[in-house]
């Protein structure tokens, strides 16, 4: 841990100021090892150079978080430079930018960043790049993973890593310039709150950058809920062995190179009509049986699994996204509709 962060960390309970007990450091002034202690007593370790904040008695949320650490620490399903390059091309074009360096120039002209449930700092990898000269991009995660973005993106100038929930972070309201939120806020037992949590803490005229996934049509929801529940009971190894016959089917389904031609819209399935590709049918409208023939078997499985296994991942309409953000004092300037998946918005506090 950098001491400078010190200055914008406060108790996630109580938001008062923490003291700092140094254990080990290095000639950098880097903490290794130490404590925080709150007022009242209440000590956060530091371990691995990271301060740890995770708090929460959520059964669900912990099992999320166990996941998303299991997922996150099998670099070799996701980061392969076919899937980096897919990743960043979708993600870009969503949050408005023309490249990755268009959207690095303008984080660079932040002041201070947050990316609120970084994971392994693969989303930000994306945009910043090894010549990063930003400063204080801070990365918060709730699960084990913040230890391999710490390894992802520690030696770049001016990054920070905590482990933390987001509804309990560790920072003072009007702090953030930027947030950052790519996929996370329907893994937290409420999108709603965990948006409104996250809002306060924006300096008034700060942005929110986030993606939120989107209802499905009736069959693929409930064998989403299905699917989810039987995964989720499962230890994430067994579970990552148990979706290999889900991904199998997705691979077979999307080699047989075949459309069909929906003749009328049927609304109360939420499929329209025209030429569909088999497999994207299927995938769109009844289960999350996905294939990218670009990507290896592994890294197929990976996408299923991030899918199936944690136990919330809420979906939200339109109008509950515009709702939250109007609510939460956000007013929306960037909007992008991916059918049947997601919402990626950019919001400003007012």
């Amino acid at each position: 841990m950098l001491k400078p962060l010190l200055d914008i960390l406060v108790d996630p309970i109580q938001k008062t100021p923490l003291l700092l007990e140094i254990e080990q450091s290095g000639a950098d002034g880097r903490v290794h090892q130490g404590k925080l202690r709150s007022l009242d007593g209440t000590m956060y370790a530091i371990t691995n150079g990271i301060p740890r904040f995770v708090l929460t008695q959520d059964e669900k949320q912990e099992q999320t978080a166990g996941s998303f650490g299991y997922k996150w620490n099998q670099r070799q399903t996701y980061d392969s430079p076919g899937m980096r390059a897919t990743a960043r091309e979708w993600l870009v074009k969503r949050y408005g930018f023309e490249s990755a360096q268009e959207m690095e120039r303008y984080m660079r002209r932040q002041k201070r960043i947050l990316d609120a449930g970084c994971g392994s700092g693969f989303s930000t990898s994306l945009w910043m790049s090894s010549s990063w000269t930003g400063t204080n991009w801070i990365g918060v995660d709730l699960s084990t993973a913040i230890d391999v973005a710490q390894d992802r993106l520690g030696a770049r100038p001016g990054t920070h890593f905590v482990q933390a929930d987001i509804l309990q972070l560790p920072f003072p309201n009007d702090t953030f310039d930027i947030i950052f939120s790519e996929g996370v806020l329907h893994h937290t037992p409420s999108t709603e709150s965990a948006l409104k949590s996250l809002a306060q803490l924006l300096v008034p005229g700060g942005e929110i950058m986030f993606y939120v996934y989107r209802t499905k049509g009736p069959i693929r929801e409930f064998s989403d809920d299905y699917l989810r529940t039987v995964f989720s009971s499962l230890p994430p190894d067994k579970a990552w062995e148990m979706l290999r016959p889900l991904t199998m089917l997705s691979q077979a389904l999307a080699e047989l190179n075949a459309e069909i031609q929906v003749p009328e819209d049927i609304p109360c399935l939420g499929i329209k009509a025209g030429r569909c590709d088999v497999q994207r049918l299927v995938y769109w409208h009844f289960a999350k049986l996905y294939w990218n023939k670009q990507f290896s078997f592994e890294e197929n499985n990976h996408v299923n699994f991030d899918w199936y296994h944690p136990k919330y991942a809420h979906r939200q309409n339109e109008d509950q996204v515009r709702l939250w953000c109007a609510q939460a004092g956000l007013e929306i300037i960037h909007m992008d509709t991916e059918e049947l998946s997601g919402w990626t918005v950019r919001a400003i506090r007012t």
